[in-house]
């Protein structure tokens, strides 16, 4: 569908059970209707480096996939799969009777004031959180498909060094020194993963590398009881295929940029406790890389925002982000360096 026909469906389509639509929420793949007790999503017809949307037979394919895998952690909360048709001039989801012009995944709508990152903003998340969340993680990861061969020193070097792509942005913006900064991270992280090699191998072989959420962080977590982890990645088994530790350090590396360092030590700890996956100094390292290399996504994707946005509020959040995890990027680089 296009942004027009979103709008047309928002202002006079029919929606299952009588729903009406209360808000729309854009993201930068997505459309998501929020309607009064139900929710609806509807992929963009994209093609970008990372997801291909831009076919219906695709879109198709990825909302089954995006509810078959969110039911591994939200059962309750992703519902089921809808085609959304255009019948006598009017969009509809769910029926059987018009031209097919699209597919919407439902979800049950929840209280977005138990989100986590709410929250965390609130000071209200303390241990015991913490502590219910782990109970729905720690058996989710140790029950995931193991998978072998994807993970390697080269192909995790790709994916940190595409942040190369900001550099001429954060030397425009920050300063020649922070571009500089920049080049001289990446050009070390390279030597680093050379050096890693055995260790990323043999983490290989012992089963750590398995088919998990992929996008884990607070703003992904309701602090219902139990809470639901929601919006795994779908369109990119790549990105959900990861080690362990990659999967936690993008946890508890949003943790420390919302101010919250002791929350994810806390995290770390009552974790490999339960389940070891930092067992020695070696993996202590790998572990810091990986909240570095989070940064790194993190940094990046606000530098791209902040450069396509029109809207001098957004354009100024999104630089104040970019810095914020810039500037934390910096510090896992050097504490890595040091480590």
């Amino acid at each position: 569908m296009t942004r027009e026909q979103i709008d047309a469906l928002m202002a006079h389509g029919e929606f299952p059970e009588g729903n009406a639509p209360e808000k729309l929420v854009e993201t930068h793949i997505s459309w998501v209707i929020l309607c009064r007790d139900k929710v609806y999503k509807i992929k963009k017809p994209l093609k970008l480096s990372f997801l291909d949307f831009s076919s219906l037979a695709k879109r198709k394919q990825f909302v089954e996939q995006e509810l078959l895998l969110n039911k591994r952690l939200a059962p309750v909360t992703y519902l089921r799969t809808l085609p959304v048709y255009l019948h006598e001039g009017r969009f509809r989801i769910g029926g059987a009777e018009g031209e097919l012009v699209d597919h919407a995944l439902e979800m049950r709508r929840l209280d977005n004031t138990v989100e986590m990152d709410v929250l965390l903003a609130q000071g209200r998340v303390g241990r015991a959180e913490i502590d219910k969340v782990l109970e729905v993680l720690v058996p989710f990861h140790r029950n995931a498909e193991i998978i072998r061969g994807q993970v390697t020193a080269a192909a995790l070097f790709a994916d940190f060094a595409d942040v190369a792509q900001v550099r001429e942005f954060c030397t425009r913006t920050l300063g020649a020194g922070q571009g500089a900064a920049l080049g001289a991270s990446i050009a070390y992280v390279k030597d680093f993963l050379t050096e890693q090699t055995a260790l990323i191998e043999q983490r290989d072989r012992e089963g750590f590398i398995r088919d998990v959420h992929g996008d884990l962080h607070a703003g992904n977590i309701f602090l219902t009881d139990p809470p639901i982890l929601f919006d795994c990645i779908e369109f990119s088994p790549h990105f959900r295929r990861i080690d362990l530790l990659n999967e936690l350090a993008f946890f508890t590396m949003e943790l420390e940029f919302a101010g919250h360092p002791e929350l994810g030590e806390y995290l770390m700890e009552r974790y490999n406790s339960a389940f070891p996956v930092i067992r020695n100094a070696a993996e202590q390292r790998l572990y810091l890389f990986y909240k570095l290399y989070r940064a790194n996504v993190r940094m990046k994707v606000n530098a791209i925002r902040a450069q396509q946005t029109g809207g001098a509020a957004e354009r100024a959040k999104r630089m104040e982000l970019f810095e914020g995890y810039f500037k934390l990027y910096l510090a896992y680089g050097k504490a890595l360096q040091a480590s």
